[in-house]
């Protein structure tokens, strides 16, 4: 039996999820209380029962320990779980729940600013047992199941998924990576009238930003502290890292350095690739 626990802040992307897991052959429930869920009916029903993706928030348990303790349940009975937790910037929260005319699930203050910041504290013990996360502030219900889909669409998943994410700083940095690098102290195709349309997935563009002072030692630094820390976290039991590579529109050199990365690590025979340019649909803008 697979039982995948969506959580995270609510109006981060739940309902979206369980929909896309429903498509996929998926039992869901919505807002299950945790005293409901019985670690050891589950383990009697998992001939039958397959997989189940349960969405779970603040409603679904009174304090955190609940949570917890539902886990250990599920430990005890020797039912597997994965955690996915949504997450979104405050305001963007705030806009989507201002868009729909709902009322915040939390009702603690007046204030749906105050009940998001109150949310987002309790949920932060939750937050650090995810096993993956995903930030859904910049994403269309379309992309959010774009990025479901590289996150968990293949199940023979090697030792460690690494994703490498590329992004523009002026739009605000991804708060669902693990770790970030900064490219804008590299030479930018920007300033180049011929190759600004143009973005790093081209050979001109990789050509200049990979000629520049600098940008060889730059990528070989990375791949160097990536290659020594992936094995720690293999051992450390990390099933997947997410790697931000942002410069400043996440076009020319973001991509660039990405790309490169890719092409390294895509020969490590257990580790499994994934690219996400966050900004991909702005290119043509």
């Amino acid at each position: 039996m697979e039982i995948l626990i969506i959580t995270g802040m609510s109006g981060a992307g739940k309902s979206t999820a369980l929909n896309y897991f429903e498509d996929r052959g998926y039992m869901t429930i919505d807002n299950m209380p945790c005293f409901l869920i019985d670690g050891f009916k589950l383990s009697v029903y998992k001939e039958r029962i397959k997989k189940i993706a349960i969405g779970m928030d603040i409603r679904s348990f009174e304090r955190i320990d609940e949570f917890l303790e539902l886990l250990k349940s599920l430990k005890r009975a020797g039912v597997s779980y994965r955690i996915l937790y949504l997450d979104a910037k405050d305001e963007v929260i705030l806009n989507r729940y201002n868009l729909t005319r709902r009322y915040h699930p939390l009702e603690k203050s007046n204030s749906m600013i105050e009940n998001i910041s109150l949310e987002r504290k309790m949920l932060s013990e939750i937050r650090e047992l995810a096993d993956i996360i995903i930030d859904t502030s910049n994403f269309t219900p379309k992309k959010m199941i774009e990025n479901l889909k590289v996150k968990l669409e293949d199940e023979k998943i090697r030792d460690l998924v690494l994703t490498i994410t590329t992004f523009g700083f002026k739009y605000g940095a991804p708060i669902d990576l693990d770790m970030m690098f900064d490219t804008r102290s590299l030479r930018n195709p920007y300033y180049i009238d011929e190759l600004r349309p143009k973005n790093g997935n081209d050979k001109e563009v990789q050509e200049y930003v990979m000629n520049g002072n600098g940008s060889e030692e730059y990528l070989k630094k990375i791949e160097e502290m990536l290659e020594f820390l992936l094995p720690h976290f293999i051992k450390e039991g990390k099933t997947h890292l997410t790697v931000g590579i942002g410069c400043s529109g996440g076009k020319h050199r973001s991509v660039t350095i990405t790309n490169k990365l890719y092409e390294y690590f895509s020969k490590k025979k257990n580790i499994k690739v994934l690219l996400n340019h966050r900004e991909q649909e702005r290119w043509s803008l």
